[in-house]
């Protein structure tokens, strides 16, 4: 029976660990497999292929299929350097790590880390696992993927990272040791990271699936080159961030289909890396529900380009001053897709090229921005905070209803229902606003142009990192500036190639 119960096991693993990939046929399952148990005394294993063990620590050595279970208050998991065809599969294990990571990935290593179905997985570490202030073995994540690796978190069970000493999961660069990715699809995920980042990845970083609720001291998801979500005809994943200091970081970032609410403290998605030089910053929404809100930042903060084409995307901002919902150095273009972006700032810094019809209601009901008063950067109050609304046409239509997150001093909307020279009527309670909606080249911002529209900032767009109590950053960039006020690790130069989801150069 015991034998029957074992090769049941690893048969069971082995589906799981075909569903994980993205290609089963190009991933073959290798040779080498073992059913592990942690304790807090030992680590027992059904075969010694392919692994060691000393006390608590499982290492890795081989490729091969490695089932995990148990409780341990002090071990680990290492896969050792350049192993390729490595899969963990998360079987109801309860690990946490004293002065390290529970699970190390070393350089040049492949792996595939799985949730097995209907299991609850729990990763932690402590305090000490930062080598800031901890250990000199601390990793500072929970989940350590080395320079050069390619790690992939799947499968349809659940995960839960608790990030005591830094990171939930640091994936690190490429170098000579290999093209280093981190890629998450399936998983029902969730990370508390109250010191700095949830995910971390130096190289690449793709959330193609999955439910992911995440919480963080700095940014939920950060990707020094390029961060995609989803794909193109396909569901994506669901990711929620319930607090962090910014939302999703990447010198370009592509959100391609999904549902991601994001609550942030300052930008809710920014698109920067200051110590990249000669890098097309961009910022791409091509689909999927966003809905984005900003305690004292920008909504979307682009150095470059700011592009939305398709999807369903919601934004507010709370700072009044000059953080507003979009922000950009280079173009704002909305070319698809329902988009409601409103703040208490008055728009300031938004230089707009609009081939979808929008309409733009300030303050003081046009299209530009309401004069300040004294002591103030916004224009008069156009929604209050938690007041029903609506947008509708000429004909009385209703294109769009809400609740106002925030008290707001201006609002943008464009949507394929618009047409283009039609006036829209914002209706909150008694007060209505009359705005019209239209296309081409649009400007938001401080000193009239004297055609009825409003002179353009564009320029301050670089503002959209300023800290949240108005004091200019270091000189490093607006956009480098961590919550406590010192400047973050120096990241990797250059100019790799920018690719989004299937490889399509952007």
């Amino acid at each position: 029976m015991k034998k029957i119960h074992l090769i049941f096991a690893l048969l069971l693993a082995l589906a799981l660990s075909a569903g994980c990939a993205a290609d089963p046929a190009k991933n073959p399952t290798p040779a080498g497999s073992a059913e592990i148990r942690f304790t807090d005394g030992k680590v027992t294993a059904t075969a010694t292929d392919g692994i060691t063990i000393d006390g608590t620590t499982l290492t890795v050595t081989g490729a091969g299929t490695y089932l995990l279970s148990g409780s341990c208050a002090d071990g680990r998991v290492k896969v050792e350097k350049g192993v390729r065809g490595v899969t963990l599969v998360l079987n109801g294990l309860t690990l946490t790590c004293e002065n390290s990571a529970p699970i190390l990935c070393g350089k040049g290593s492949e792996v595939t880390i799985e949730a097995a179905a209907g299991t609850e997985n729990t990763l932690s570490d402590t305090a000490a696992n930062n080598d800031e202030t901890g250990s000199a073995d601390a990793k500072n994540a929970v989940i350590k993927c080395k320079d050069g690796s390619r790690v992939v978190l799947c499968g349809t069970g659940a995960l839960t990272l608790r990030a005591n000493g830094k990171n939930g999961i640091k994936s690190g660069s490429t170098t000579q040791d290999g093209e280093a990715s981190l890629t998450i699809r399936d998983l029902t995920l969730t990370i508390d990271a109250p010191v700095n980042d949830a995910i971390n990845a130096e190289a690449a970083l793709t959330v193609e699936s999955g439910t992911l609720t995440l919480s963080a001291g700095d940014d939920a998801l950060h990707c020094d080159y390029t961060l995609n979500i989803g794909a193109a005809g396909t569901d994506g994943p669901r990711i929620t961030v319930t607090s962090c200091y910014e939302g999703l970081e990447g010198a370009a970032v592509n959100i391609c289909s999904g549902s991601i609410d994001i609550h942030s403290s300052d930008d809710c998605i920014n698109a920067a890396n200051a110590d990249l030089t000669g890098f097309s910053y961009q910022l791409n929404i091509s689909g999927g529900t966003v809905t984005a809100r900003s305690d004292s930042g920008d909504g979307f903060d682009s150095n470059g380009d700011l592009t939305i084409s398709g999807g369903n995307v919601t934004v507010w901002t709370a700072n009044a001053a000059d953080n507003e919902p979009l922000d950009a150095d280079g173009t704002v273009t909305v070319s698809g897709g329902t988009v409601l972006a409103a703040g208490g700032s008055g728009g300031m810094g938004m230089s707009l090229a609009a081939t979808q019809p929008c309409v733009i209601f300030t303050g003081s009901g046009a299209a530009g921005m309401n004069m300040p008063g004294p002591g103030t950067l916004g224009g008069a109050s156009l929604l209050t905070q938690g007041t029903a609304f609506t947008v509708a046409s000429a004909d009385g239509t209703v294109l769009y209803s809400g609740e106002a997150v925030y008290n707001a001093s201006f609002l943008f909307f464009s949507s394929g229902d618009l047409s283009d020279g039609e006036s829209c009527t914002l209706s909150a309670g008694e007060a209505q606003t009359v705005s019209t909606a239209q296309t081409g080249t649009v400007r938001t911002g401080m000193g009239s142009r004297g055609d009825g529209n409003i002179g353009g900032m564009g320029g301050m767009g670089g503002m959209g990192g300023q800290r949240p109590d108005g004091t200019a950053p270091p000189s490093g960039g607006f956009n480098s500036q961590k919550p406590d006020g010192t400047t973050p690790p120096e990241r990797p130069t250059g100019t790799p190639p920018q690719t989004g989801p299937g490889g399509t150069t952007i």
